[in-house]
C-alpha cells in the first residue's frame, strides 16, 4: 500500500478499500474507549523504572481476541538481540541503542502476553500517524511513541491531566490548536491530535537536535530536559537520563522496546489480533446543521468508534465526521 504524503485533510479524498483479514468488528469497540489512568504511571523493579499499563484498557480488549495464546522464545542469545538492535539502528535516523537498559525493557515488553492486541489495533491507526509524520518530515518510527503514550486508546487519560492517543497536556494541546467544548474534544480527535503531535515533536527535535532528548521532552517538557542537560554537562542522552524525572527515564527505553516488538514480533511467535480496517478506509464529511450518529447513514457502531472526539451522540454543526 502506498501512502499519500500530502496534507492530512486531503488523504481521505483518495482512499483505497484496503481490508486486513479479521473477524474483529467495530461494533464491540466503542464502549472500550473511556478508560483513564488515575495514578502515577511508573513502578520500580530492580534498578529500573517501568511504565505501568492501563489494565482496564488492556483487559477490555481480551474478550475480542481472535488468536490462540502466544508464546515468546526465551532462549535467544544476546548476540541475536544485539544484531536485531543493529538492524533497527542502521535503518532509521533514530538512535536504537543496545545496552543493559534497553535489553531489560525489550524483555519486559516481551513478557506482556496481551501485546498482540495492540499490534493488531495499530493497523487502523498507523497509516494516519505515518501521514502526519511524513507531512512534517519526521521518521515514521515516531508512530511508536503513541503506543508508549496510550496503548492506542484514543480516549486515554492520565492522573496528570494528559488526554488522548498522544497524551497532550491541556496547555500544550491548546498551543498546538487542540481544544475542548461541551460536545467535542480535539484531544480525542485522532486526526487533529496526530497532526499536533507531529508538529510538537518537530519543534522539540529542532530545539534539541536529538530524538531521544526530543522524546523525553515530549513527556516532561523542554524545561526539564534542559535542566537535566545542565546537570549532566552534556547532551548525550544516556548520561542525561539519570537527571530526568522517573517517568521520563522510562520513555526512551520503552519507545525502543516498542520499536523492537513491532519489527520482530513474528520471530517471537506473537500473533496479532488484526483489526478490520485502516484509517484509509475512512472519509471525511461535514454537516451544516447539528445532527447525531443515528441520523448519519451507515454503521452507528463504526461511526462511534471512528469519532471518539464527540463526547456524546450529539454532533454540532460544521463538524468534521469520519465515516466509511
Amino acid at each position: 500500500m502506498s501512502f499519500n504524503n500530502s496534507l492530512i485533510t486531503q488523504i481521505y479524498e483518495n482512499m483505497n478499500n484496503f481490508i486486513i483479514k479479521t473477524s474483529l468488528i467495530f461494533t464491540l469497540f466503542f464502549p472500550l474507549l473511556v478508560y483513564s489512568q488515575q495514578e502515577s504511571r511508573v513502578y520500580e523493579e530492580g534498578s529500573e523504572v517501568y511504565l505501568k499499563v492501563d489494565e482496564k484498557w488492556v483487559k477490555s480488549l481480551e474478550k475480542y481476541d481472535n488468536t490462540t495464546s502466544n508464546e515468546t522464545y526465551e532462549t535467544l542469545s544476546l548476540d541475536t538481540y544485539k544484531e536485531r538492535f543493529r538492524l533497527l539502528d542502521v535503518n532509521t535516523n533514530l538512535n536504537i541503542d543496545y545496552n543493559d537498559v534497553t535489553y531489560s525493557y525489550v524483555k519486559k515488553y516481551l513478557s506482556y502476553r496481551w501485546y498482540h492486541r495492540i499490534i493488531g489495533l495499530s493497523s487502523y491507526y498507523f497509516p494516519l500517524f505515518e501521514s502526519a509524520l511524513d507531512k512534517y518530515g519526521l521518521p515514521r518510527e515516531i508512530k511508536y511513541l503513541a503506543v508508549v503514550e496510550s496503548a492506542l486508546n484514543p480516549r486515554a487519560g492520565s492522573w496528570a491531566g494528559a488526554k488522548g492517543i498522544w497524551q497532550f497536556m491541556p496547555a500544550t494541546g491548546k498551543e498546538f490548536g487542540l481544544y475542548d467544548s461541551k460536545y467535542y474534544s480535539g484531544f480525542y480527535d485522532p486526526v487533529r491530535s496526530s497532526d499536533a503531535a507531529a508538529r510538537y515533536l518537530r519543534d522539540l527535535y529542532r530545539k534539541f537536535g536529538d530524538w531521544n532528548l526530543a522524546i523525553s521532552a515530549y513527556n516532561c517538557g523542554a524545561g526539564n530536559v534542559n535542566k537535566a542537560i545542565r546537570k549532566a554537562g552534556t547532551k548525550s542522552y544516556w548520561r542525561v537520563r539519570q537527571f530526568l524525572p522517573k517517568e521520563t527515564q522510562a520513555y526512551v527505553p520503552s519507545f525502543i522496546a516498542v520499536n523492537y516488538i513491532f519489527n520482530f514480533y513474528r520471530l517471537h511467535n506473537i500473533k496479532p489480533m488484526y483489526f478490520k480496517y485502516t484509517f484509509y478506509d475512512v472519509k471525511m464529511i461535514t454537516n451544516n446543521k447539528p445532527t447525531s450518529f443515528k441520523n448519519i447513514s451507515g454503521d452507528i457502531a463504526f461511526l462511534r468508534f471512528a469519532n471518539p472526539q464527540f463526547i456524546s451522540d450529539y454532533i454540532p454543526s460544521n463538524s468534521i465526521i469520519y465515516t466509511k
